[in-house]
């Protein structure tokens, strides 16, 4: 800890500001797009306190020399200076007077898919100092710089894979929080325990993050940090505290608005409202806030109408090579390319469900429709509505003619799903890198004329027609909007291939052809092709794209939000296993789930099976008793987390050889049942009023505005949280 009078000596530091007799150093490089370095700007026009920090942004100094510039030229604002202080620092990073960040990757996975996430090592420092920001100055800073705050889950994967862990900075919680001197010393005790270690940092101090607690109150801020090993952070997600509030630990930390996907780059905001990947990024449902400063604006009223789709030119009917299989494995062992890391398929009746919290019964039909008119190339309202996503009434005006297209194809998609039809995703290494393709095999074409996508004209040979899946639904076009990076989608012989627009050509190349798979994609496919009655499988190689995350995706494996027991049993499972595979039916009342591994020995096998075994052991001890007193969603939560103990423990597993199986079946009891019963049948209940709204848009109906009102978030309370 150091003490305030540390900073005194700013006569010295006032000086070397006002004489600008100090040696240059490199000028910091931007974050935007482009990481080429700046013209630096000039310091004519600026005020002499924003000119100051400019000027010594661009001088090699000492880190006490440069600490202490900091605080000669915040020194002449009031002590209690948050919003003066603030609009300064706001200023100097539109001017480029802040130290450039260093940048690493966390992984996360999901329902089997992996993501890596770009952020920033340390917090975001001006002159060697982490300065501490107000949720609406985080967010204006992250604006300027083309970067987004994180969400809890992206705050505890950097503490979980951080390379650096140090114990948190705690200083006095008084008058002298928000203080520079303060600020100033928070940094210097953070520094003192890095002791110049490089790498990812945890715990230099909380932050504001994006978290649907807040979903409802523009005025409300959430904060969260500071890990102890083993316990819950100090602080929890925490709203006591507006917008406008600082202290000396609110650091900031940046994140890359970009997260790349199973080997493509997808938006943090479309990560988070899609069903299937939301996890990635959030821990509580859908994302719903993705902004800290959230100020309240009328949506627009402008109408755009969407442009007339084309009538694509014709392909060679006999250059379309690539037929799919609509019963068993869509693709033979002959076809796969030879690098392929994973394959998944899954039917699309159990998509439907898994993403939402339902009984199957309570499932109605125009929740498979919304689906299917989503996989058409439109959106699914009703999961929107469903998990309080932001619906406009002014966004279904706007795109009703493409609303109502998009549903009736999803209508056309419905008997597919009940009959089994399944989606299947490979993934592959394409010139090095990890990539993916999508498999949807369907007996019926009609569904070609249905696609709301915008086609490609004229369309690609060996393809029926072509679509961009990327973009927005709009005039004909050659090519996509994001050209080789594009997400096409394929019509072929009985069925659709999503693919990326480079691999386009070498990949119905090889899905057309015949070759010998390697060994490695034999034991894969052979894993995959098992026989099962279960719903969805996947199975990957070890040290894959996703690897063997997915084996961790149940919720008895992470019932205590600790990362030693997750990262344990991984260990174990990455150490020895060659393959790793999973398959999951049921529903949200009766799930079972059974584990495959394929050891590289028998020795790798009864480390794994030790491995399981012990973790099952340990979740006894970490499911707790049903709140009596506790809202509907706890006791939920509880309910569900003693329903998954009791599945662990009762687990069966089967060793043969070097294979390992481990089955689970998650079967609530009477009590659990009935701790559950108010969040589902008030779930089932609005499930029926939002099939209502979909209903009407099948036909052209719009909502009232006070209709889609009833669904969005309640205002957030700020009663929540363990710590201000």
């Amino acid at each position: 800890m150091r003490s305030a009078s540390r900073f005194g000596s700013l006569a010295l530091a006032a000086i070397c500001l006002l004489t600008g007799s100090c040696s240059k150093r490199r000028a910091p490089q931007r974050i935007g797009v482009s990481e080429s370095a700046p013209v630096l700007p000039s310091t004519a026009g600026l005020s002499p306190e924003l000119a100051a920090l400019v000027t010594a942004s661009r001088s090699g100094l000492s880190r006490e020399a440069a600490h202490a510039r900091l605080a000669a030229v915040l020194a002449k604002f009031p002590a209690d200076h948050i919003k003066e202080r603030e609009e300064l620092l706001v200023q100097a990073v539109a001017q480029g007077a802040y130290d450039p960040p260093e940048w690493t990757t966390v992984t996360t996975t999901f329902k089997g898919r992996r993501a890596e996430i770009q952020v920033s090592t340390d917090a975001l420092t001006i002159l060697g100092v982490r300065i501490d920001v107000t949720a609406d100055g985080a967010q204006r800073i992250a604006d300027l710089l083309g970067t987004v705050l994180p969400t809890p889950r992206i705050v505890q994967l950097i503490w979980e894979q951080a390379t650096v862990r140090i114990d948190p900075c705690t200083l006095p919680a008084d008058e002298k929080m928000a203080t520079t001197a303060r600020m100033i010393e928070h940094s210097e005790c953070v520094d003192d325990q890095l002791g110049g270690r490089k790498g990812l940092v945890a715990n230099e101090g909380k932050h504001w993050v994006l978290t649907n607690r807040v979903a409802g109150n523009s005025k409300l801020a959430a904060n969260y940090g500071w890990f102890v090993k083993g316990r819950p952070p100090i602080q929890t997600v925490g709203t006591h505290h507006d917008t406008g509030h600082t202290d000396y630990s609110q650091t900031m930390r940046l994140v890359k608005p970009t997260l790349r996907v199973d080997g493509r780059e997808v938006s943090m905001q479309r990560v988070g409202r899609s069903p299937e990947l939301w996890g990635l990024v959030s821990d509580e449902g859908p994302l719903l806030v993705w902004r800290a400063s959230r100020p309240d604006a009328a949506p627009s009223s402008r109408k755009i109408p969407p442009a007339a789709a084309p009538t694509p030119a014709p392909a060679e009917p006999g250059s379309v090579r690539v037929t799919l299989r609509t019963d068993g494995m869509s693709l033979g062992q002959e076809k796969l390319p030879p690098s392929t890391t994973a394959l998944r398929r899954s039917t699309l009746s159990r998509r439907v469900v898994s993403a939402l919290r339902l009984r199957t019964e309570d499932v109605p039909e125009m929740a498979y429709v919304s689906a299917g008119a989503a996989l058409c190339g439109g959106r699914d309202v009703f999961f929107e509505l469903m998990n309080e996503m932001p619906v406009e009434f002014a966004e279904l005006e706007q795109s009703k003619d493409t609303l109502v297209r998009a549903l009736a194809c999803g209508k056309a998609l419905v008997p597919q799903a009940r009959s089994g039809a399944k989606l299947y995703d490979i993934e592959y290494d394409y010139e090095g890198l990890p990539s993916s393709f999508a498999l949807l095999p369907l007996s019926d074409d009609s569904l070609r004329e249905k696609l709301v996508y915008p086609p490609l004209s004229p369309t690609p040979s060996g393809a029926h027609r072509a679509y961009c899946s990327d973009d927005q639904p709009g005039a004909p076009r050659s090519s996509c909007a994001d050209g080789a990076r594009s997400r096409w989608m394929l019509a072929v012989n009985r069925g659709y291939v999503a693919a990326y627009a480079r691999e386009v050509p070498s990949l119905l190349e090889r899905l057309a052809g015949s070759a010998p798979p390697p060994p490695a994609v034999v034991e894969l496919a052979a894993l995959f092709l098992e026989p099962t009655p279960a719903e969805e499988v996947a199975v990957a190689k070890r040290g894959a794209t996703g690897g063997c995350g997915f084996a961790l995706d149940f919720a008895f494996l992470d019932l205590l939000p600790d990362e030693t027991h997750r990262q344990t049993l991984l260990d174990s499972i990455d150490e020895n296993a060659v393959f790793c595979g999973s398959q999951a039916s049921g529903s949200i009342l009766d799930a079972t789930r059974r584990l495959l591994f394929s050891a590289k020995d028998e020795k790798g096998a009864e480390a794994i099976e030790s491995a399981l075994k012990r973790r099952a052991l340990e979740v006894r001890f970490e499911a707790g008793a049903i709140a009596a007193n506790g809202s509907p969603r706890q006791q939920f939560s509880d309910a569900m987390r003693g329903a998954a103990a009791r599945a662990a423990q009762a687990a069966t597993v089967e060793r043969n050889g070097r294979r390992l199986s481990f089955a689970m079946t998650l079967e609530p009891n009477a009590a659990e049942k009935r701790a559950m019963a108010p969040l589902l049948d008030s779930r089932a209940e609005k499930a029926k009023r939002v099939a209502a709204i979909v209903q009407g848009l099948t036909a052209g109906k719009l909502p009232k505005p006070g209709e889609l009102a009833a669904f969005t978030p309640p205002v957030a309370s700020a009663s929540n949280g363990a710590t201000k």
